[in-house]
């Protein structure tokens, strides 16, 4: 196995759960995995925001700014009066429970970060419409995805937001997308995450899943 130094963890889609994210740092740190990225989503729906924030802060990895991290740092909640500020997990419930340095670390999110892996170059993103020209799922075809790793000049994309844990290789790269740590869209309701590894061959992708159920599923309820 390669140095931990050429390794990097994966993790993403946190929705404000404490418990599974703090289930997938053990597991990352029990696999000796010592860098990190993050590709957004830590805050909404679910119900410990600012805690979710303080460990990320506190392992300092990089992290994007997710379609949900960008609705609370845009502001602008209901009045404390409406139906939605009391529901825990609501953008304007969400935007109360933070302090104002938690909002601005939010605000200051970039939309993407580039990283070196061995000499690859990885450029992470959420993934939603606001972040990628193309979204990527199993349905986008080979030739798209190496269209969009041409554009972005990268030789791995590390991708979030539609909660499906996914590796796809092509002719010119790999994208990744790690799953969900905080909303499953599996019945199992566990965190997952994903590592890349870089070696004399290039860069491999792993997928991982931490066998606790602390991920509920997505549901429907509307987010403001």
């Amino acid at each position: 196995m390669s140095p931990a130094s050429q390794r990097l963890a994966v993790v993403g889609d946190i929705h404000a759960r404490r418990d599974a994210l703090a289930a997938v740092i053990d597991a990352i740190r029990d696999a000796g995995i010592a860098r990190g990225v993050c590709t957004g989503d830590v805050v909404m729906r679910g119900p410990d925001p600012a805690a979710c924030i303080a460990a990320l802060r506190e392992l300092d990895w990089p992290v994007v700014s997710g379609n949900t991290d960008r609705k609370v740092a845009a502001g602008s909640p209901r009045r404390p009066e409406h139906a939605a500020s009391s529901r825990v997990g609501s953008r304007s419930w969400t935007y109360r429970e933070l302090g104002r340095a938690d909002r601005k670390w939010l605000e200051a999110l970039p939309d993407a970060v580039r990283l070196d892996l061995g000499g690859a170059r990885i450029v992470v993103t959420h993934g939603d419409a606001d972040s990628v020209s193309i979204p990527v799922n199993a349905a986008t075809s080979d030739r798209d995805i190496e269209r969009l790793l041409r554009k972005l000049d990268a030789d791995v994309l590390v991708v979030g937001h539609t909660h499906e844990a996914m590796i796809r290789t092509v002719r010119t790269g790999i994208v990744v997308n790690p799953g969900a740590v905080g909303e499953s869209r599996n019945p199992d309701q566990q965190p997952h995450w994903a590592w890349l590894e870089a070696t004399a061959d290039g860069v491999t992708a792993h997928l991982e899943v931490v066998e606790t159920p602390l991920a509920p599923q997505r549901d429907d309820t509307p987010d403001d």
